[in-house]
């Protein structure tokens, strides 16, 4: 990925300016575990993966231990889709629910992971048949993301373990009902811009000038303060009185 299409993705999908952008040089870093560090696809954008991640993208990374160079592209779409369609039906996205409706599954003769609809269920999300070529070719590092530490760099998974489901309490099983009353929708469709923005998962680019001028406001005042502060004559000491009991 070339420096100037970095740019021109993290315009289009108003990635925060406050986060630091790399196209690392070594591959290998791409797979490294450390805190903040995250990979982001080029074609995992366009399916709806937005920065700063939503609480709920991270939690699924973390029950299923998947390094997020390892998850297929188009699977974000399953995350931040089903995600959406939760807002919409008015229910509380969690694990349990979203093994319902999804598992994950090794991608054929590839390396890494794919979320795909379960079988036993009707669909909540219409899957994109589009095959995506080349996906692993078009990403960037974000080195700072904010309460991020990736799962470590795997190539194998228990998948039938974790594609078992959960036992739903009884506000899940409420939730499972008003999912299941939806009729199935495309995945892009649910992902848009126009739908992210709606419930706040993607940020304008307005609002992301606005927020970076009110942080760059925010450092100026409190470097004012700082310096006033500096400024100030220093206060007399008072003298306190010991009193010695013998």
């Amino acid at each position: 990925m070339r420096p100037h299409k970095l740019a021109q993705l993290a315009k289009k999908y108003a990635i925060p300016g406050g986060l630091d952008l790399e196209i690392p040089a070594d591959l290998r870093s791409a797979t490294v575990s450390q805190p903040g560090h995250f990979v982001v696809f080029q074609d995992a954008l366009e399916h709806g993966l937005r920065l700063p991640l939503p609480p709920f993208a991270i939690t699924v990374l973390r029950h299923y231990q998947i390094h997020p160079s390892m998850l297929q592209a188009q699977s974000w779409g399953f995350i931040v889709g089903f995600l959406v369609r939760c807002l919409e039906a008015g229910a509380v996205p969690t694990i349990g629910l979203f093994k319902e409706f999804h598992t994950v599954a090794p991608t054929p003769k590839k390396r890494g992971f794919h979320f795909k609809s379960r079988v036993s269920r009707p669909k909540l999300l219409a899957e994109n048949t589009k095959s995506v070529k080349r996906w692993r070719k078009k990403y960037f590092l974000v080195k700072n993301l904010p309460r991020f530490m990736p799962c470590p760099w795997a190539d194998s998974l228990d998948t039938e373990r974790l594609n078992q489901r959960s036992f739903l309490t009884r506000e899940e099983a409420a939730d499972l009902r008003r999912l299941s009353a939806l009729e199935q929708e495309d995945v892009l469709k649910v992902v848009s811009e126009d739908r992210l923005r709606r419930h706040g998962l993607s940020m304008s680019v307005g609002r992301r000038v606005r927020l970076e001028v009110e942080a760059e406001e925010g450092r100026i005042e409190r470097e004012s303060r700082t310096a006033m502060v500096e400024l100030l004559p220093p206060q007399p000491r008072k003298e306190r009185a010991v009193l010695c009991f013998l």
